[in-house]
């Protein structure tokens, strides 16, 4: 492999969680629905986010983290700023329990970012309702982070290949 080839491959492996987090802003921004609406767009970004705190975190820095979740606020109109601070808070938690979560059975895994979720949903709903001064019903929230909750282990599986067989073996 040329000199051109190998820095565009470490290029890409540097940039694939990064980019894979955008992508995942724009699908969540997307005026598509799941079943018509039925079941929440779930939230990819902190799944993305949480995947490579632990497996990856050299790929996926905090000032890349921090970009998404700005991202994220400017697509969907949320507060400037919100979700950069929910993801890095997430990612800050996630790299301190890292340790743990290596080589833990996925299901362990899987409980760790029900946790990590629930945080951040928490997070979400005093910044959302401080922000508007009332408490406010926190249903949506909780169904859109359980819908997040449960395809977590479909990009659990995805990321791991990809970690596996593209960043760690190339």
């Amino acid at each position: 492999m040329g000199y051109r080839a190998e820095n565009l491959l470490r290029l890409f492996k540097a940039a694939a969680p990064t980019l894979l987090g955008i992508f995942g802003v724009i699908i969540l921004a997307l005026p598509v629905r799941l079943f018509e609406g039925a079941i929440p767009t779930p939230i990819i970004p902190l799944v993305i986010v949480f995947f490579w705190s632990i497996y990856g975190p050299n790929y996926l820095p905090a000032l890349s983290v921090f970009l998404i979740g700005l991202l994220q606020d400017l697509l969907t109109g949320g507060p400037l700023g919100l979700w950069a601070g929910v993801y890095l808070v997430a990612q800050f938690v996630v790299m301190s329990q890292r340790s743990y979560f290596m080589g833990r059975e996925q299901k362990v895994v899987w409980l760790g970012f029900a946790l990590v979720a629930a945080g951040a949903s928490v997070i979400l709903w005093l910044v959302m309702s401080l922000m508007s001064g009332v408490l406010l019903p926190a249903g949506a929230l909780l169904f859109q982070m359980l819908a997040t909750v449960m395809i977590y282990p479909l990009f659990g599986v995805a990321f791991g290949e990809l970690h596996r067989r593209v960043l760690v073996e190339v």
